[in-house]
């Protein structure tokens, strides 16, 4: 296995690279396979005949219209909806592809979101949805109608994640902090809004945090993205510490700049890394299994220029967010051969 950070940027005096639609490489056995991309409506539903015209005589690339969201920062994915925090347009873009529509959640005043900054999903299909400037998790259901809140603001210093668990009794919001304090922590939090325990603060020490900027919860499970450690951290939904895995620098493994976090049912564990550009694949464990993507300004599949969110869903399909080519693409998981 080859070095998993990207060790050399793409030239212009490269003459066009092979794109890369399966990863890993052969003579490794694949495991994902590029799908498609969702930037709007024209990529969850059947063209028009009209539109199959154009197509024709323009190209297949070419789609019409412009992207449903301006800055894909956070996702969340499960039964066919693929849901994007959008904070310049204050809203949840929501992609359902089974009925090939593309609309907007949290926009109805007064229960609207003002900086979606975090997403995640229950078992009953609730979506909750980080809301930075209000310091405060805004749940709505699975027909996008607003429910409750979650979070006191005077807790919060600088929300940056949030995570739930499956039966939705268990609400955790990553604080971030700020640069000098020890208010680096997680949240969690019971529906009628009462906190139920910490993890924190600050430290390098097993179950202490700094900087944690995301969150998720698997398999009875809670991961924290523990950025400034350059580590994930394993707790039960108790609070109690588990495990971790991870360091700083640029092998097979490590953490630069790592963003978000996400888990697929087998409970394998994958992170996005701004500085490498890239989603590494580990282990329940924390074994690094492979890893997809590399950092390019060509806008083609497996390539990035800002990567963002990540989401897996059910079917075990991965969506990577890039924010820099405003897209967010989509990985379907191979069958063992």
């Amino acid at each position: 296995m080859t070095g998993c950070a990207y060790q050399g940027g793409t030239t212009n005096s490269e003459k066009e690279p092979k794109i890369q639609l399966v990863w890993p490489a052969a003579p490794a056995d694949p495991r994902f396979r590029y799908e498609t991309q969702l930037r709007n409506q024209y990529d969850i539903r059947p063209l028009t005949e009209d539109e199959r015209l154009k197509q024709m005589l323009t190209g297949p690339s070419s789609k019409p219209g412009e992207p449903a969201y301006r800055k894909p920062s956070a996702l969340a994915a499960r039964n066919g909806r693929i849901y994007v925090a959008d904070p310049p347009t204050n809203s949840i873009v929501v992609f359902d592809v089974p009925r090939g529509r593309v609309f907007q959640i949290g926009v109805r005043e007064p229960n609207n979101v003002t900086s979606p900054t975090s997403l995640a999903i229950d078992g009953e299909n609730n979506v909750y949805v980080l809301d930075a400037k209000r310091h405060q998790v805004m749940v709505y259901d699975s027909l996008g109608l607003f429910m409750y809140a979650v979070g006191n603001p005077k807790e919060l210093s600088k929300p940056s994640g949030v995570a739930v668990s499956d039966d939705g009794q268990k609400i955790f919001i990553v604080d971030r902090g700020t640069v000098d304090g020890n208010d680096h922590k997680v949240i969690a939090y019971s529906p009628d809004n009462r906190e139920l325990f910490r993890i924190g603060p600050r430290g390098s020490a097993p179950g202490r945090v700094s900087i944690p900027l995301a969150a998720t919860v698997t398999r009875g499970s809670l991961l924290v993205l523990d950025s400034g450690n350059f580590r994930v951290q394993t707790f039960d939904l108790e609070g109690n510490f588990k495990g971790m895995f991870g360091s700083v620098g640029n092998g097979i493994g490590q953490f630069s700049r790592p963003r978000s976090i996400s888990a697929d049912q087998d409970g394998n564990i994958y992170v996005s890394d701004a500085s490498f550009n890239n989603v590494q694949i580990f282990s329940p464990a924390g074994e690094l299994l492979m890893w997809l993507g590399e950092p390019s300004l060509r806008n083609v599949p497996g390539q990035f220029g800002l990567i963002a969110g990540i989401a897996v869903d059910e079917t075990g399909r991965l969506y990577v967010a890039d924010q820099y080519h405003l897209k967010v693409e989509v990985y379907r998981p191979e069958k063992p051969q």
